[in-house]
């Protein structure tokens, strides 16, 4: 048995300690907590690195020729704004899908007027699937 004292926080504590082998070769020898703290050297923090900012991301453009949009992705319609017979704008939300829990807004890829609505609420759309026309 070795009996140690030991320091922690500034509190002394005597400890009885059980050596079960003995193997002192190559060990270093104990350094007392002040020498130790006296002998390390502060290491400089090496420069914060920032990771460029994703941009926000945009509405699903949907893909298709002038007179047909289609569905860039795989998912299911919860919402349909555009309607039959409505003028919309470049940019503006006609369709929004859900896929893996995530809200999607397809989004008009010219000005003009549809003409037909080619699904409904909760069909199960693939991607490049006509979604509606335009006249």
């Amino acid at each position: 048995m070795k009996k140690l004292k030991i320091t922690v926080n500034g509190k002394e504590y005597e400890v009885e300690v059980e050596v079960l082998e003995d193997s002192e070769q190559g060990s270093v020898p104990p350094m007392p907590y002040p020498a130790y703290q006296q002998s390390v050297s502060p290491v400089a923090a090496a420069p914060a690195v920032s990771a460029p900012i994703p941009p926000k991301p945009k509405a699903a453009p949907a893909s298709g020729d002038s007179n047909q949009l289609t569905s860039p992705m795989n998912g299911v319609v919860i919402e349909i704004p555009a309607a039959v017979g409505q003028t919309v704008k470049e940019g503006q939300v006609v369709v929004v899908l859900e896929a893996m829990k995530m809200k999607t807004n397809i989004v008009s890829s010219r000005d003009g007027v549809i003409a037909s609505v080619a699904i409904k609420i909760n069909d199960t759309v693939e991607a490049g699937q006509v979604l509606l026309s335009y006249e």
